[in-house]
């Protein structure tokens, strides 16, 4: 592995096609992180609607009075009270919940257009390859968006980096934060391989990009 390899970051003062693969893959990770606070968002929705319906279904079989005895006897206080705390606290979730998810959607219609220029930019650019490398386009973009998390894209390639995502992939089951950056990093590369063009043969021809971010 080179000096390159190792490297998070592309050294200072590079410009081109190299500083513009590493925005995208920033964006990408801040895309992920956007999306998942989408899914909490649109699952606290759920959760509440899910308990909603629950509870309006048994809400006629349950005697009020015995409900506030035993919470008298639990020394919560009166019913009413804890109910309408209950309650108020309840809808503040669900405004949160909603003001998050559409939030988070927006946001992310925000970047994917902001991820789109900026693959416009590389696609566009004139100077030539310094590391081409040719894949089939439709294993790539298939593998990355689907098992990028886990190296997919990357044993697409032939690339070794492969085994090292598949072991973070797994790894971020248990340390998310793992997870989170391969998804990111698959999921910009995998967005730019659907503007690049292919040939007759099916490949396209990419930046083998030799840094971390």
């Amino acid at each position: 592995m080179d000096k390159k390899e190792r490297s998070i970051l592309p050294p200072k003062g590079v410009d081109g096609r190299y500083r513009d693969i590493m925005i995208l893959h920033i964006q990408g990770l801040v895309m992920v992180l956007i999306l998942l606070i989408a899914l909490w968002g649109s699952f606290s929705i759920l959760g509440r609607s899910i308990i909603a319906l629950f509870l309006s279904s048994v809400s006629g079989s349950v005697n009020p009075e015995d409900i506030s005895s035993t919470l008298e006897l639990a020394g919560m206080g009166d019913f009413a009270f804890v109910g309408g705390l209950f309650k108020f606290l309840s809808g503040t979730l669900g405004v949160l919940s909603y003001i998050v998810t559409f939030g988070a959607l927006a946001a992310s219609i925000i970047l994917i257009y902001k991820m789109k220029k900026r693959i416009a930019d590389i696609v566009d650019d004139k100077c030539p390859y310094e590391n081409p490398i040719r894949v089939k386009k439709a294993k790539f973009v298939w593998l990355g968006f689907l098992l990028g998390a886990y190296g997919g894209h990357l044993f697409a390639l032939g690339k070794r980096k492969g085994w090292i995502y598949l072991i973070m992939g797994i790894l971020g089951i248990e340390f998310f934060p793992l997870f989170i950056y391969t998804s990111g990093i698959s999921f910009a590369d995998a967005f730019m391989a659907c503007f690049i063009e292919k040939d007759d043969d099916g490949y396209i021809e990419m930046e083998d990009y030799p840094y971390w971010i």
